[in-house]
């Protein structure tokens, strides 16, 4: 009995050994071609895969572009969102963005009806969990940003950070109107995976499951110090001058695709078997300490000189989609688990189609690509509705700067009023304690060491 006993557990374990190294050479290896025993046993492969997030929008996308719509304002006749004129204007009202930008705010709205239903946010509930990697605590008090708490591990983070933090300033202080901005204190995490998924906390991406979490734009739409990125409006410029080198009609008939292997191993694996030996395919896998890495890389820009662009999720979102959506190109996709801001205002159909859905496994990238190539004027119209909804809308400064702002007055209804010193009401007569903080103009100013640690005596206990 003692040796069938010893026997089994030394199987065991030489089981679980096996499949860990399986695991580990899996998500580590950077060769394009793994056994199929592998990647049957590679995480966040088989069990997500079976499912994905599905979009939809409450209000009318198509109006958006064909009718100008009265406003209630004294001094307003009837106004249209033109990108030329107000693609780049931060300070759009309340009822213009309503008008230039239907669907956008449908994830603060789903945050917000979802928190109605419950308490409202506390500054005891806010303070009830120590801040993660890649967390920041702020506040907005009479119209100015305030800095409360950081936790940043490394530059990266740091870089993230601070973009968010200079995204939300821009809004604020772009306000068309002094006061408008609420008065209100929140935690935001600028790292892929939300670490409190059932905590308020303001991210970058969310599954459908997560009804806590607030999506703000990522950092990106600041700006990414990543090779051929920079400000986001930068690169949307630089799409547009590559247009006029290279038309449509001058774009490359392939579908291209350049990414890491070990962020989503098996999905992204997929994506290069079932493109492995198609003439239309130009996918390959990029490998930063490869000498040919040079060779290997095709800059987001450079992207835009094909007619048909890939999208595969990472670790969680892919922050590479809203580049790809500035191309006058068909981008296609597969079910997406991870839901970003704009990611509502995706039609996988219709006249007003403007990417390309597939199934997560790719199966059906070759059928989707042989239609395509089959069918080129669907696949110009789709790439025109891309440029008309993302490039030319819902991606412009405009656009982002009202997402804050709507983000700001929807929290405020659900959330508390903040303290600007601690202990006691501003305004009330007696000592005041510590004012809380610092301002993001000084912030700013801080040495990198400083910033990623903000000081722990910044952080308010919680109420008794």
């Amino acid at each position: 009995m003692l040796d069938c006993l010893t026997y089994f557990l030394t199987c065991a374990c030489a089981v679980i050994i096996l499949l860990v190294c399986a695991i580990l050479y899996g998500t580590r290896a950077q060769h394009p071609h793994i056994p199929a025993i592998v990647k049957g046993v590679l995480p966040a492969g088989r069990c997500l895969c079976e499912y994905s997030a599905t979009f939809t929008c409450d209000t009318c996308l198509d109006c958006a572009s064909t009718q100008p719509i009265s406003l209630n304002h004294t001094t307003a006749h009837d106004w249209a969102f033109s990108y030329r004129r107000d693609g780049g204007d931060y300070g759009l009202r309340e009822d213009q963005c309503q008008v230039a930008f239907p669907g956008l705010f449908e994830d603060i709205q789903r945050a917000k009806k979802f928190r109605q239903r419950r308490e409202k946010i506390t500054e005891r509930e806010l303070s009830s969990w120590e801040l993660t990697k890649g967390m920041v605590r702020a506040m907005i008090y009479n119209g100015e940003l305030h800095i409360l708490e950081t936790f940043l591990v490394d530059n990266v983070n740091r870089e993230k950070a601070i973009s968010a933090l200079s995204a939300i300033h821009r809004a604020v202080v772009s306000a068309p109107e002094y006061g408008s901005v609420p008065n209100i204190e929140f935690i935001f995490s600028v790292e892929d995976l939300p670490a409190e998924p059932q905590k308020p906390l303001w991210v970058l991406a969310r599954r459908a499951n997560n009804d806590d979490l607030w999506l703000i734009p990522d950092f990106g739409f600041w700006s990414w110090d990543v090779q051929q990125l920079g400000a986001f409006s930068e690169v949307a410029a630089e799409a547009i001058q590559r247009e006029v080198v290279e038309p449509w009609d001058q774009k490359k008939e392939k579908l291209v695709w350049r990414g890491k292997m070990n962020f989503a191993p098996k999905l992204r694996h997929a994506l290069l078997d079932a493109t492995r030996g198609k003439s239309w395919s130009d996918v390959g896998q990029v490998q930063w300490d490869d000498p040919d890495f040079k060779a290997q890389f095709v800059g987001p820009v450079d992207q835009c000189n094909y007619m048909f662009i890939a999208h595969a999720e990472g670790r969680s979102y892919s922050g590479s989609l809203k580049y790809r959506q500035l191309c006058r190109s068909v981008v296609v996709s597969h079910k997406l688990q991870w839901i970003q801001h704009h990611h509502y205002l995706m039609k996988s159909d219709g006249p007003n189609q403007n990417f390309v859905e597939v199934e997560r496994d790719f199966s059906d990238l070759s059928a989707a690509m042989d239609d395509l190539l089959a069918h080129p004027e669907k696949a110009k119209r789709i790439a025109d509705n891309n440029v008309q909804v993302f490039r030319e809308r819902y991606l412009t400064g405009a656009a982002e700067a009202c997402y804050w702002r709507a983000l700001f007055k929807a929290w405020k209804e659900v959330s508390f009023e903040p303290m600007l010193y601690n202990g006691v009401q501003d305004g009330e007569k007696h000592s005041r304690g510590q004012k809380r903080g610092v301002r993001w103009e000084t912030f700013m100013l801080y040495q990198p060491s400083r910033q990623m640690d903000f000081p722990k005596s910044a952080k308010v206990a919680p109420s008794t």
